[in-house]
């Protein structure tokens, strides 16, 4: 730990340059991390007032036109389903996707908007709407990243060592965000480096053959352009299962964002490619699937978090049609190849319904205590109450063993059916909690689950 001193003077030359590259080394990283985001934090502005959508300027089908009328009444979110749902029905139209990703942005989807603005200048460069699309990607970056909130400054010394591409990135939404990291994380030592210029002890050249050390050992991380941080930070909560049904695997990724083994194994799953590209590869498969932008954007896949939305790519790659979904010899259940899939490790698998309560307990218990991964999957539910969506896969997130109560997670996230038990006002036996999570006791997960699966990761 570098000492939090007031006085300049009372830190040796070397100490002064340390505390500037250890700054210079996490805002590298972050930078680093952000160009091979593709700079996905979009431009924030106001819902509607700046660009307005008017059904007046597309001569368009009744569907189309509906959409718009949603996003008119500022029905941003239903809006941006109705235009997903046209999306993939429609030829391509740069009309289309403008107005889809209006949608998107007036209901904080910024990744999806992002990707349709994206698509737009790079594919209809001609048209109005790139036009359009250019000037909402590059709202948020009238304002130079120079003086941050609070009237700080980045010290000269530290934004001078990067190199002009990454000073660039320093006026992107991303940019202004991993400065605003390092000035609050960094706080003591950016006063100490401000210090030091002011005595002449801090500049470029006493801090360049330091910054090459760091871009070497950077190297590593931004390779993988995703850290287990920036798993963590979103968690199961990343993972919104959209129209495909692939909840077997979502299920099984929501449970590895939840957990710190997890989150590094996903983190190495993603790789960095040419071009913006991404590369993922799972555990113990040979192939490698690339991801490109066009990729995400032809699929419609825009889960909350973008590395959920490019591993969910791959698996759409891996297992078309979900062919494969069933094992090699169609003789394993999804859960097991989805689990397994994802961890590279073999899955176990019990049955609730030919087990009795404390072998359910023992099995879900000691997967959680652990910290491994658990998923289950629900049955047809026939003359059952509506509680669980019928023949679905959910992570298992959590278990009290004294109330013997289980907590479950949908993987359609804040999409997810809302229910309730009747004559259960106490929650005893069943709670509906937000973002797809329900708890709900061993006795309820016996009847409405056939099979369960957990692996040791």
């Amino acid at each position: 730990m570098l000492p939090n001193c007031r006085k300049l003077s009372y830190l040796p030359d070397g100490i002064r340059c340390m505390v500037t590259v250890l700054c210079y080394a996490q805002l590298f990283l972050l930078l680093t991390s952000v160009e091979f985001k593709g700079q996905r934090a979009f431009a924030a502005g106001s819902k509607g007032k700046n660009i307005h959508a008017n059904a007046n300027n597309i001569s368009a089908p009744t569907d189309i036109r509906s959409a718009l009328n949603l996003y008119n009444q500022q029905k941003y979110a239903a809006a941006a389903d109705a235009f997903e749902r046209i999306i993939q029905t429609s030829s391509p139209n740069p009309t289309l996707y403008y107005y889809a990703a209006l949608a998107n942005r007036g209901s904080n989807r910024e990744l999806r908007a992002n990707q349709l603005f994206k698509y737009l200048v790079a594919n209809y460069p001609n048209t109005q709407e790139a036009i359009y699309a250019q000037k909402a990607l590059s709202f948020g970056q009238k304002q130079g990243i120079g003086k941050l909130a609070g009237g700080t400054e980045l010290p000269d010394s530290v934004r001078n060592a990067l190199s002009s591409d990454m000073q660039a990135l320093l006026n992107t939404e991303m940019g202004k965000q991993a400065v605003q990291r390092v000035m609050r994380e960094q706080a003591a030592n950016m006063q100490i480096i401000k210090n030091a210029e002011a005595k002449g002890g801090s500049n470029k050249n006493t801090l360049q053959p330091a910054t090459k050390v760091a871009a070497v050992t950077s190297k590593a991380r931004s390779d993988h352009p995703f850290s287990a941080e920036d798993i963590a930070k979103d968690g199961a909560g990343g993972i919104d299962q959209s129209r495909y049904p692939n909840c077997w695997f979502e299920a099984s990724m929501s449970a590895l964002a939840q957990l710190p083994r997890g989150q590094r194994l996903l983190a190495e799953t993603i790789r960095s490619g040419q071009d913006g590209k991404y590369i993922v590869r799972f555990r113990n498969d040979g192939v490698e699937y690339v991801v490109t932008q066009e990729d995400l954007i032809n699929n419609a896949i825009h889960d909350k978090a973008l590395w959920a939305s490019i591993i969910e790519c791959a698996e759409l790659k891996k297992f078309p049609n979900n062919q494969g979904a069933e094992g090699a010899y169609d003789d394993q259940s999804r859960l097991e190849v989805g689990l397994g899939c994802i961890t590279g490790c073999k899955a176990e698998v019990m049955e609730p319904i030919h087990c009795d309560i404390p072998e359910i307990s023992a099995f879900i218990g000691s997967a959680i205590k652990s910290q491994n991964p658990i998923v289950a999957g629900t049955g047809t539910l026939v003359g059952l109450p509506a509680l669980l969506v019928p023949t679905h896969a959910y992570t298992v997130i959590d278990f009290e063993p004294s109330r013997n109560m289980v907590t479950v997670r949908n993987p359609h996230g804040s999409k997810s059916t809302v229910y309730q038990l009747e004559n259960d006002p106490q929650h005893l036996e069943f709670q509906q909690l937000n973002d797809g999570i329900v708890k709900l006791s061993l006795g309820i997960f016996q009847k409405y689950f056939h099979s369960v699966a957990r692996s040791f990761i």
